[in-house]
């Protein structure tokens, strides 16, 4: 127990993010790039199951590491090299990626288990307390039952590799929106020590670096089509749809979300809820960065079906995440987002008629006509002697 005493952050302490962790982030923010462009190579339902897949996985490591960098003490140097190694390991597991499907499979594989696994025994050496102890057990048991699927679906060809993954990465999933619950044993999340306004922090900044890559993205892809005659237009749309997608996140989102947890007594639940939306997220802007790629290379080609599922989905799943999101944590019907939705359904079902510019208009106009609606609303309701506010600092 003085080892567990010694790594657990301290009971109410919200010590900022350290630059490690962000640091350790970057090698996830390449994993949200690898998928990008592995869904862009394949822009099929099989390539979307692929990405999915791959995505589950990727997520689950960040967040699980993210979860115990929360609970411990990150300024213990048993801490940095527990991140500097799940780092090191994980960067060859998302630079497998592309070929993951192909021959590395095993090193994608090889990857996330030894992490998941590794992690987790790790943790039940630290003598945590009985709360904390009995999570990682059931943590690591969920890991264990999905594991052969993994390892299985490495000596198969793609179609029945797609086939075990899925079930490993559903296996998981479930696992993680369950909260790893084992029949006869019971879960309290208030008896979890998490510093709740960290753990916010922590996924807005990752959400705030992923949608940096959407943007690094975006400017490849106009690099690439300079001497395309609607540059211009298709580059300034896409980019306006990522300041649509920042609005509607750091306007005022983020700020509602801290004040609510600040008056609550379990700051598990809501971080769980946070940490599911987040996946959605990155879901979001992984499909807004092919789409918007899709539209600046090939802007006066009518889409395909697989186009328009792409420009339009990652804005629909993304207001759809966040409609969740608002309803669950702070208790309000998210009308714009779901208004928003509505509006991407209707213009995706015309999009066919019309090319690929306008079409990427009308994904885009829906997003900024959320986060316009956001300010509105701030500014109506606010008081009217309160300072002028804007977008919450990071």
């Amino acid at each position: 127990m003085i080892r567990a005493k010694a790594l657990l952050r301290r009971e109410g302490s919200n010590d900022s993010v350290t630059h490690l962790e962000l640091f350790f982030d970057l090698v996830f923010v390449f994993a949200v790039s690898q998928l990008s462009h592995h869904l862009l190579e394949h822009p099929t339902w099989t390539g979307a199951a692929e990405t999915l897949v791959l995505l589950v996985a990727v997520y689950l490591v960040w967040t699980y590491t993210t979860w115990v960098a929360t609970l411990l003490d990150t300024a213990k140097l048993e801490l940095h090299w527990l991140l500097l190694l799940i780092m090191l390991v994980s960067l060859f597991m998302n630079a497998s990626i592309g070929a993951a499907f192909g021959d590395f499979g095993w090193l994608f594989v090889e990857g996330y288990l030894l992490i998941q696994v590794g992690r987790g025994a790790w943790m039940l050496t630290t003598g945590l307390d009985g709360t904390l102890q009995s999570h990682f057990v059931r943590t690591l048991g969920w890991q264990c039952v999905s594991a052969p699927l993994w390892i299985a679906g490495v000596f198969f060809d793609p179609e029945l590799k797609l086939v075990f993954w899925g079930a490993g990465a559903l296996l998981d999933l479930t696992g993680h929106l369950l909260a790893h619950r084992v029949p006869g044993v019971r879960t309290e999340g208030t008896h979890v020590p998490l510093a709740g306004e960290r753990i916010f922090e922590r996924f807005g900044l990752f959400y705030l670096i992923a949608l940096g890559e959407g943007i690094l993205t975006t400017g490849t892809a106009i690099a690439a089509n300079l001497e395309g005659p609607l540059i211009l237009l298709t580059g300034t749309v896409a980019l306006a749809g990522s300041v649509a997608i920042w609005w509607c996140y750091f306007y005022r989102l983020e700020r509602e979300t801290l004040d609510r947890l600040a008056s609550a007594a379990d700051h598990f639940r809501p971080g769980v809820v946070a940490g599911n939306t987040l996946m959605v997220l990155l879901a979001a802007l992984i499909l807004v960065a092919v789409g918007d790629e899709l539209a600046i290379s090939r802007p006066l080609e009518h889409p395909d079906v697989a186009t328009v599922l792409i420009l339009y989905g990652g804005p629909a799943l993304f207001l759809a995440g966040q409609a969740v999101f608002i309803q669950r944590v702070l208790g309000r019907v998210p009308g714009s987002r779901l208004v928003g939705v509505g509006v991407l359904v209707v213009l995706a079902a015309v999009s066919f008629l019309l090319p690929a510019f306008v079409a990427a208009i009308g994904a885009a106009l829906p997003l900024v006509g959320v986060a316009i609606t956001d300010a509105l609303v701030h500014r109506q309701s606010r008081p009217p002697n309160a300072r002028q506010d804007g977008p919450a600092a990071v």
